[in-house]
């Protein structure tokens, strides 16, 4: 129990600080092409906890601001575990539809997890020094999804009010991470 909660505290900590400072505003190479990236195995429980901690307090921005919240569906697939994370593949849009039963009236657009954190980590106003603050915040939350799961993208389903799944396998094959709302009109 003492383990868990020192993971929980410290790994949002030693994410921050696994890039350099020069390479914050600069886009991140797959996790597992960098040895300070180490895939992170925690069990389900574990691993709710850590995404929530680290998601704790943060919102996304757009039109409106909403907080991340912890999201899980069983079952996407055999994941290949043996192998890195550029040998499997995340679902594709259509995928990603039919595991959620989304109505093909809905549009899915699947973007990476560095587009979709860009707007909190790459083009913050300077002149803003409370987003400026929470960038390093942000990187964490990034970080620890591309380290807790596999196959890490996020599905932004729907118009104007777009309901964002930023979500991985995780050990156990669940289709596991965060979600969102995103106000664009």
């Amino acid at each position: 129990m003492r383990l868990i909660a020192l993971t929980l505290f410290l790994a949002p900590l030693l994410l921050a600080g696994c890039a350099p400072a020069d390479q914050l505003s600069a886009p991140h190479a797959p996790a597992a092409a960098h040895p300070a990236f180490a895939r992170i195995r925690l069990g389900a429980e574990a691993e709710q906890a850590l995404l929530e901690r680290t998601a704790s307090g943060l919102l996304y921005t757009s039109e409106s601001d909403y907080p991340f919240t912890y999201f899980t569906h069983a079952g996407f697939g055999p994941i290949d575990h043996a192998h890195s994370l550029e040998d499997t593949e995340a679902p594709s849009a259509e995928e990603f539809r039919g595991l959620l039963q989304i109505p093909t009236d809905q549009p899915v657009e699947s973007i990476s997890l560095d587009d979709f954190f860009a707007r909190h980590i790459e083009r913050v106003d300077p002149a803003d020094s409370v987003a400026v603050a929470l960038v390093p915040r942000y990187v964490a939350l990034r970080e620890t999804l591309r380290r807790t799961l596999a196959n890490t993208r996020v599905f932004r389903v729907g118009r104007i009010v777009i309901q964002c799944y930023i979500v991985g396998t995780d050990l156990e094959d669940n289709l596991t991470g965060l979600t969102t709302v995103s106000i664009e009109t």
